[in-house]
């Protein structure tokens, strides 16, 4: 039994000790830099590496679309006149169309009148 009461005695000892040569709440804050100083050390290569390749990856981003909205802009302004020249071209078509409608409605008057015209003569 006393093995056991020195294993355990052992063991308080220790976490008193370390408790007591850091000094209460100093422990919690040392601990929390030595932690961050460990993780930069395994990670912190690997972090700026991430860090970088998306910085990359970023910037292709923008370039991409930046020449999506150049080509969409292109893309734009064809349709935009494509529809000015389909729009000049209907009404040009329209005033053709007008005019021939004119033009065979004097037809028609004449024929009309020619019809009244060969009545009255009989």
């Amino acid at each position: 039994m006393k093995g056991i009461e020195r294993q355990g005695n052992g063991t308080d000892g220790l976490a008193g000790s370390a408790a007591s040569a850091n000094g209460g709440d100093a422990p919690a804050a040392h601990n929390a830099a030595a932690i961050d100083q460990v993780r930069d050390l395994l990670f912190g290569g690997a972090q700026r590496s991430i860090e970088s390749n998306l910085a990359g990856l970023r910037e292709e981003m923008q370039a991409s679309l930046r020449q999506m909205q150049a080509e969409f802009a292109n893309e734009l302004a064809a349709v935009q006149a494509k529809v000015a020249d389909l729009e000049r071209d209907t009404e040009q078509k329209r005033l053709t169309s007008l005019q021939d409608i004119g033009a065979a409605i004097t037809q028609l008057g004449a024929a009309i009148s020619g019809l009244g015209s060969g009545r009255t003569g009989k």
